[in-house]
């Protein structure tokens, strides 16, 4: 009995029943019996074959079996044909599965993070800050306390004074305020304060907020020495102690000191190694590689997520993470006298505005030449400067 591939083929699909040439007569009959249809009887020297639904193929295969007929089953057209196929390219099944993915809970994932107002923050802190309170590419929108997390990114940050987050469809859109003023010292200890002198030097000038001048102007004074005391007589209510504040400027010498050797040794980088692969899907991480071996603080292992990116900038939250370490090599350089003169000019001005930020600078003079083993230049300077030698420290009455 012979039939037209129609709908039912393609559907169910169709396969050809294989024999032995010599067992196709058994087959027919047995088609016959079982009322199957068929079509395309094709014998070869070895064997045998028809065509027919696939289902069928399978149950006249088990009926085969029960009369020692062997009987082999194999698709050929229909989609459960193409299904089979496709199952067998792992790498277009994985592709569908994260499209399907992607599409059904994509709406409800957080896919980008725009930032504004910052200015002494880069993007990439504020984003790490913001990671650390959970919001980052990847995680579930309604999952997530704003107001909860902004007032502890504002407690808990030194930087930010303010920030809001507004999620919109699937991005956040982030507004930042930074910290302008520096926070609040805790107060001192003990009962009262004294300023004392933190150097020698000569007194040329007060600017007392709160305390009783002890030095005066003209005054030479050395380390240690009083300047101006925290226990007051008020006169009306006695003595008393109060935390002494103010600035006291005197003149005084300074002696900055540098060596710069004529041979060091330098690690140039020369290459870097992936020591860690992971896939990023969403907020999920799964690590595919990862080299053997403690990799320790010394290799500087830099770590970079490559996030895909739409036509319009957006991030797509699927992406790979690539920890490389760099590979370096160590050599000796060496510098020449004049080379090592001129760092040391510039490293020892360095120290100056680093020690003396608000200081009136007198007078400098310099004096310089090799070390002592002669493997150095080692830089003198003198230094006459007026500065603030207050330095504030705690005292107790009862002590």
């Amino acid at each position: 009995m012979r039939t037209k591939r129609g709908i039912d083929g393609l559907v169910y699909g169709q396969a050809k029943l294989t024999v032995k040439a010599e067992e196709l007569l058994e087959l027919l009959n047995l088609l016959l019996e079982l009322g199957e249809s068929y079509k395309n009887i094709t014998v070869d020297q070895d064997s045998a074959w028809v065509e027919l639904a696939y289902p069928s193929a399978l149950r006249v295969r088990e009926a085969c079996l029960e009369q020692n007929i062997c009987a082999e089953v194999s698709l050929f057209y229909g989609l459960p044909y193409w299904i089979l196929g496709l199952l067998r390219r792992t790498g277009l099944v994985v592709g569908i599965i994260a499209a399907i993915a992607i599409i059904s809970i994509g709406n409800s994932v957080l896919w980008d993070i725009r930032i504004e107002g910052n200015t002494g923050l880069s993007d990439g802190e504020v984003r790490q800050v913001l990671a650390e309170h959970g919001i980052r590419p990847g995680v579930i929108c309604n999952k997530l306390d704003l107001g909860e997390i902004q007032a502890e990114i504002e407690l808990a940050s030194e930087e930010i004074a303010w920030i809001s987050v507004n999620i919109i469809g699937t991005v956040a859109y982030v507004e930042v305020i930074e910290e302008r003023n520096p926070p609040a010292q805790s107060p001192p200890e003990g009962d009262g304060v004294n300023l004392i002198a933190e150097r020698d030097g000569v007194v040329v000038g007060f600017e007392i907020i709160a305390g009783e001048p002890i030095a005066v102007t003209g005054q030479t004074v050395r380390k240690g020495e009083l300047l101006v005391g925290g226990l007051v007589d008020s006169e009306r209510f006695g003595y008393r102690a109060l935390e002494a504040k103010g600035k006291v400027f005197a003149v005084t010498e300074r002696s900055f000191e540098i060596e710069i050797p004529y041979e060091y040794a330098v690690r140039i980088p020369e290459k870097q190694e992936i020591c860690e692969i992971s896939l990023i899907f969403f907020s999920f991480r799964q690590k595919v590689f990862k080299k053997g071996g403690f990799l320790g603080s010394e290799y500087d292992t830099i770590y970079s997520d490559k996030y895909i990116y739409s036509s319009k900038g957006a991030t797509i939250p699927v992406g790979i993470s690539l920890a490389k370490r760099p590979i370096y090599a160590e050599s000796v350089v060496k510098r020449t006298r004049e080379e090592a003169v001129d760092l040391a000019y510039l490293e020892i001005n360095r120290m100056l505005l680093a020690a003396l930020p608000d200081a009136e600078i007198l007078s400098k003079s310099f004096s310089g030449g090799d070390s002592p083993d002669g493997t150095a230049y080692r830089l003198i300077c003198q230094v006459s400067c007026i500065d603030d030698i207050a330095k504030p420290v705690p005292f107790y009455i009862n002590q």
